[in-house]
């Protein structure tokens, strides 16, 4: 007899605004609602929770303590058998190891664990990285949604590289091909029509390296009184990577107040993109950032560290600018070559556009993951 729908659990650390929450998202919302019927499961709470309700049958809060906490384990576990879960899908390390016990020996369920870091698939030493290969022996597929991130797991975990594939992230261009009222946008931020405005969307994490634009941003600043700065996100109280208040004294520091837009978290950033002049991620390192495919896909020329991830999608005067890791001389040279340059800011807009959306297709993406969890459902 074949079942009709494939009940999938998503699992992950949390609903916030960064970019394994988004990618959730995005298979939530266009997975095939005919063959899935998708819940989530999160340990922390945070600003699309309500979206993941939108699109998903049942959600569920864990309240996972600091540590170890076995109780979260048996509750993940009660879910699974509850909801009938045919495939768990869990984002992270973290809730990879939380959703084995329930998956793989109470339930025998498919497991599948993706992974959006580098850092992360280096972390797991010790006594993870000798569980890991274990648990990595008897999970259904590793995720990497970047080259690199499944590189560095078939480097590190030789014995289980089977195991071990590779999904880069995508996004829908025509999400982004809308009109939109540039001036609007400018105008509900505090931007004049006059002024160029380089943006980024990105949590206040210190991997994401703000300090650096903004150390960029003020050198140019003064001599390009016309230039702003945009930042979209926001930082986690709970997380002790947490930048956002070290970002804001740097602005008041370097007197930058007036000219730096802090946005906190959006849900409309396909709008929001649309008032910018450039793109920046300056981060140290990075999976396959949503945020700069999605940026891509609006045609706003991008800059970015010349780092693994970042480095997978620009390729320099091509698709966008590279610049050395930490370097802000470096950074604002190249924001001061594309802010001079409209014609070079066109092509490469235009070429990042026909990248992503042949290299990074929602259509092909989604049906890559449909085919594998309904083989393994």
């Amino acid at each position: 007899m074949v079942r009709e729908k494939t009940n999938l659990l998503f699992l992950l650390t949390g609903v916030g605004a960064g970019g394994s929450e988004r990618v959730a998202l995005e298979l939530a919302r266009h997975l095939d609602p005919t063959l899935f019927r998708i819940d989530l499961a999160f340990f922390s709470d945070g600003p699309l929770r309500q979206a993941f309700r939108e699109v998903c049958h049942r959600t569920f809060r864990i309240r996972k303590k600091a540590g170890f906490d076995p109780r979260a384990m048996l509750q993940l576990a009660w879910i699974i058998r509850k909801r009938d879960i045919h495939v768990v899908s869990a984002h992270h390390y973290m809730c990879f190891f939380y959703s084995f016990p329930g998956g793989k020996i109470l339930n025998r369920r498919r497991l599948f664990y993706t992974e959006h870091s580098v850092p992360e698939v280096n972390r797991i030493s010790g006594m993870h990285g000798w569980t890991g290969a274990l648990l990595f022996r008897e999970t259904d597929g590793v995720i990497g949604v970047s080259k690199e991130i499944t590189d560095a797991f078939r480097n590190k975990f030789r014995s289980c590289s089977h195991k071990f594939l590779c999904i880069p992230n995508s996004v829908d261009p025509m999400r982004f091909d809308g009109a939109q009222d540039r001036e609007s946008i400018r105008e509900e931020l505090g931007l004049l029509p006059g002024h160029f405005v380089i943006g980024a969307v990105a949590n206040f994490k210190k991997v994401k390296n703000h300090a650096c634009l903004i150390r960029a941003f003020a050198g140019l600043s003064e001599r390009h009184q016309e230039m702003r700065l945009v930042l979209t996100g926001r930082g986690d109280e709970e997380d002790p990577e947490n930048s956002e208040k070290e970002i804001s004294d740097l602005i008041k520091r370097l007197g930058l107040e007036g000219r730096v837009v802090i946005t906190g978290y959006r849900n409309d950033v396909a709008r929001l993109l649309k008032g910018f002049d450039l793109f920046c991620l300056p981060s140290f390192s990075e999976g396959l950032p949503m945020s700069l495919l999605e940026a891509m896909a609006a045609k706003i020329p991008v800059v970015g560290s010349d780092v693994r991830g970042i480095r997978e999608v620009i390729r320099p005067m091509q698709t966008g600018l590279l610049f050395p890791s930490n370097d802000a001389p470096g950074l604002a040279q190249c924001l001061e070559t594309l802010m001079g340059n409209r014609e070079l800011r066109m092509g490469l807009s235009d070429n990042a556009h026909t990248y992503v959306s042949r290299r990074h297709c929602l259509q092909q993406w989604v049906a890559t993951y449909e085919r594998l969890l309904r083989n393994a459902s």
